[in-house]
Parts: structure tokens; sequence; C-alpha cells
């Protein structure tokens, strides 16, 4: 472990992707204290590998920690195109994401620490079998990270957290349900995306007889729902306390219940089916609850636990939507 201008140790992060086999290794700086201490706070984990479609030569996984949606970076850059190759990023979207390449989105971004120099080509290699995984052969690559300090994780250790519980036992139960649905295929792909986009939903969604809308459908509502719609109610449940229970559920079914329902029409039914038990428990065990306390937790898990769900069946989406159609779009080189 190496000090930072002769002050503290650096952590080391490790970065495996077994079907690969393949590790790099992070060194995390101390710009973002408060995200990479979220982070080791969660490690070891392992998540579904996918790579960007729109920024460029770039990295991302979710990492299942809520505490990311609302904590705030200490640093940002302006510009994260303008970082070196092997810098390491988290955001509010509870992204690790890694620039590999060439990268075109002009945004700001928090840097959290970079690969070290002897593995970036290691890294590059990677970043080409993810696109080739995401662009033609559609085979789940799964990434596991842990503490360098620690030995390498074994499967027992690596089963999906819960983030919260909840406080009624209906409720409990709810979220355990769809907990364990999301754990089954947390590194991997869903039933419901893998029948979406092979055209297989039983009502058969798609003008003349085609499902590519359907897929191109599903990867913009699902997206939406998830990081605009339940990661921002987690959000503002947090960071505005002013907003009464009353609103988070308002927030709720005005934002959530018709994206819902489209998207199980169109196939994702274990979402749809979540959706209505959700909306059910709110009626019955929420807003009859006298302990406001309990409720609004109450509320928050259920929220927490299916933002988590789909916002996995979007990284899912992203693996399995026929990308090979990118070659009919190229950019025009003036």
């Amino acid at each position: 472990m190496t000090k930072d201008n002769g002050s503290q140790p650096l952590r080391e992060l490790k970065i495996r992707w077994p079907k690969l086999d393949v590790t790099v290794t992070a060194r995390m700086h101390d710009l973002n204290t408060a995200l990479v201490d979220l982070l080791w706070d969660t490690l070891p984990y392992r998540s579904l590998q996918t790579h960007a479609v729109v920024t460029g030569d770039h990295l991302y996984h979710l990492v299942p920690s809520e505490p990311l949606l609302y904590t705030n970076p200490e640093h940002k850059v302006p510009d994260r195109t303008q970082e070196p190759d092997g810098t390491v990023f988290l955001s509010k979207f509870q992204h690790l994401a890694i620039k590999y390449g060439r990268v075109t989105e002009h945004q700001p971004a928090a840097p959290c620490g970079n690969v070290i120099p002897e593995d970036l080509e290691k890294l590059r290699c990677v970043g080409n079998e993810i696109w080739k995984s995401q662009f033609e052969t559609k085979d789940p690559i799964e990434v596991i990270l842990w503490d360098g300090a620690t030995p390498e994780p074994g499967v027992e250790r690596l089963s999906l957290r819960l983030q919260r519980t909840g406080v009624t036992e209906e409720v409990k139960n709810v979220v355990q349900e769809i907990h364990q649905e999301t754990d089954k295929s947390w590194s991997g792909v869903s039933h419901d995306v893998q029948i979406i986009h092979s055209g297989r939903a039983s009502s058969k969604p798609g003008a003349k007889n085609s499902y590519f809308a359907t897929m191109l459908f599903c990867n913009s509502e699902v997206r939406t729902l998830g990081y605009y719609h339940l990661d921002n109610i987690l959000e503002i449940a947090v960071s505005n306390p002013e907003f009464d229970l009353k609103h988070l559920i308002m927030l709720y079914r005005k934002l959530v219940s018709t994206p819902a329902e489209f998207l199980g029409y169109i196939g994702q039914e274990y979402l749809h089916n979540s959706h209505r038990k959700v909306n059910e428990l709110i009626t019955l065990h929420v807003e009859k609850n006298p302990n406001q306390s309990d409720a609004r937790e109450d509320l928050l898990a259920m929220v927490s636990v299916l933002a988590q769900y789909i916002n996995l069946l979007n990284a899912q989406n992203l693996l399995m939507f026929p990308w090979k159609h990118t070659a009919e779009y190229t950019i025009p080189c003036n």
C-alpha cells in the first residue's frame, strides 16, 4: 500500500473479471474520501459489468450502495474527458466508472482513484472484451471488487446485501421478496429481460410484427423510471426532510404508476407485479399507520429495493440490446 505525499496510506481496490481472468489494481486518493468510504463499506461485492454506449471508452457497473444517491462529492473535475486513462469515478447513479480510452462526454465527474500504470493495458483489453460482449455475444460478464488489503472473497461473501428492511412484517416480506429476485440475476440477466429481447413477451408488443421498438422503449422507460424517478424520491426523502410522507407517496404514485404499467405490458411482468404490491401496501400499511416515522421507513424500504431492481434491469437491457446496428450509423468524419 503506497502513501499519499508521505501521509496516509492509499487504499487499494482490486477489480477482477473472472470470465476474462483479469485483475487490476486501483489506488484510491483522498479527493473524495466520503465517496470512497461508502465504497469501502460496500466491499466486497459483485456486479454486472457494462460498457458505455454514448460516452466512449468507459466501463461502469452498479455499486449496491443507496447512500451514493445522496452523498455529494467533495471534489469534481469540470471535464471528465481530460482525466487520464484509468481514472475511477463514483457517481450519484450508483456507478463505479473507469475511463480506459477516448471519452466524448464533457461533463463534471467525481474522480476517486486511478488504475495503476502497469495495469492500464490489461484494462484496455478488458474494455474491448466488454464491448464485444455487449456488441456481439451478449454473454454477461461479472465484475468482483474487494479491498486489496484482504484476500479475494469467496462466493459466500458476494450475496447482495439488503439496504433497508422496512418495519412492518407485510412490508418486510415484500422487500425481502424483491431483494431475493434482484440477487438472483445481480450479475446476470433476468428472465423478463431475456423474454423481451427475444420477442417472446406474452402480449406480443411491437407494431408490424417487430419487437425492435419494444426493446428500444424498454431501455428508455426502465432507465427513466430507475435513475430519474425512484432514485430521486430516495434522494429527496433524505436530503429534503421538509417533504412529508404524503408528499413522498404522491411522488411515487405520480412518477411510477404509469411507466410501471406500460413496462408490464411490454414484458417486465415482475416489475409490474412488484409495483402493484408496493402500491397496495402503501394504501394498507403506510397511509394508515399512525406512526409516521415507521410509515416513512416502510415506504423508503420499498422504494429502495424496487429502485435497485429496476436499475439492474437497465444494466441488463444495455447488455442485451442489439448494438450491432450501431455500425449502420457511423459519425461523419467532417
